[in-house]
């Protein structure tokens, strides 16, 4: 009599705890990059590297770290870039975007001739209140502080080391609504009690202070001399 209430228990605790594990199992999100110059053919995207997004309750506004693969062929894929575009060439760009099946995804792009003598990579990636990635942002340092383009001349893509930072979606915060004033019947505002001048307010203090004037009296003369009478 207990056997199917007990069975199906225990399929409901291992269905609960199946579904737990995928939900907290962490996903791959595929980077892409290429390079492009408006003058010659646009070369294909190739991998960049395949980041591991954790749960996306983990994420925290402010960022949170996460893990990026860089791809293996990331070195040949430079070279066939640097044979394609040169990097110091003027107008050339570096893309890095992310992987979507339906569209090409969110692009970030930089100035390529800011790459060779870069050191480190920034990858931001944006998430929306779904939990879906829907912006991506790079930037290499060290970058000039006026943004031209540095004399070099190395004319291949470094591959360094890159930082990815996770970002949820930040609450913007509730307005402060002042309190509505209060209608008449007819609906029109109930018009505010005129404040009372200083007379109004303290006129019974001035009749006290008076009324107490006039009854104590001009104040009496004293007597001059000595009181002795002259001779």
């Amino acid at each position: 009599m207990y056997t199917p209430i007990s069975f199906t228990l225990l399929t409901l605790s291992l269905f609960s705890q199946l579904v737990t594990s995928q939900t907290h199992e962490p996903t791959k999100l595929r980077l892409m990059h290429r390079v492009v110059h408006p003058d010659l053919p646009v070369t294909p995207w190739a991998e960049l590297g395949t980041v591991s997004i954790p749960s996306f309750t983990s994420i925290s506004p402010t960022g949170s770290h996460a893990s990026l693969s860089l791809a293996q062929s990331l070195r040949d894929d430079f070279a066939e870039f640097a044979e394609a575009v040169n990097p110091n060439m003027q107008r050339a760009m570096y893309h890095v975007a992310i992987e979507r099946p339906e569209s090409e995804g969110s692009v970030s792009s930089i100035k390529a001739c800011l790459l060779p003598s870069s050191t480190s990579a920034n990858i931001v990636i944006h998430f929306s209140a779904t939990g879906e990635p829907f912006a991506i942002d790079y930037s290499v340092s060290p970058v000039p502080q006026d943004g031209i383009c540095p004399v070099t001349s190395t004319g291949s893509y470094p591959a360094h080391n890159v930082t990815v930072v996770l970002k949820s979606p930040r609450m913007a915060p509730l307005p402060e609504l002042r309190i509505p004033p209060p209608l008449t019947p007819e609906g029109e505002p109930v018009a505010p009690v005129p404040e009372k001048s200083f007379v109004q307010k303290y006129w019974i203090y001035m009749v006290v202070v008076l009324g107490a004037l006039l009854i104590s009296g001009p104040a009496e003369d004293s007597p001059s001399g000595n009181g002795k009478g002259g001779k």
